[in-house]
């Protein structure tokens, strides 16, 4: 499986294309799936990843309102990508506007371990400062993980 790490800022074209970086793009495969991502933002997963999360799915009651409920957040906005052959790919219109991302601004591509995540640039940074105002929070986590 890979593993997805760092983030660079990057710029949308007027058509709504960013280029997703190299390093990212080279785990990501030829095709890979972008999704509504919580907190505002686009998760983008490997098809190998996103087949696993479906699978997920198939587990437990068909009629569990919790799943029922993360099931349309997540498939109802679900599209299969490719990048062009500039490394360049569109980010679905729905999920600009989900994200806020506008055409000729900036966005935060970063890998989040198992999953690459695109932010505009301010409600990326706006994340960033409210991570960091909450440090005790964020290492009591740790700790409970075991990290």
């Amino acid at each position: 499986m890979a593993l997805f790490q760092g983030g660079s800022t990057i710029a949308v074209d007027d058509k709504g294309r960013v280029i997703i970086p190299m390093r990212l793009r080279t785990s990501l495969g030829e095709r890979f799936t972008m999704t509504r991502g919580f907190d505002g933002c686009v998760f983008v997963f490997t098809t190998e990843r996103w087949n696993e999360l479906a699978q997920k799915f198939e587990q437990g009651a068909t009629f569990d309102p919790r799943k029922i409920k993360l099931q349309r957040f997540l498939f109802s906005a679900a599209a299969e990508v490719t990048t062009d052959n500039q490394g360049r790919v569109a980010i679905p219109q729905d999920l600009r506007e989900w994200a806020n991302i506008e055409p000729n601004s900036e966005v935060v591509i970063m890998g989040c371990a198992n999953r690459v995540e695109i932010w505009a640039k301010h409600q990326f940074d706006k994340q960033m400062d409210e991570a960091l105002s909450n440090g005790v929070e964020l290492m009591q986590y740790a700790s409970e993980i075991g990290i």
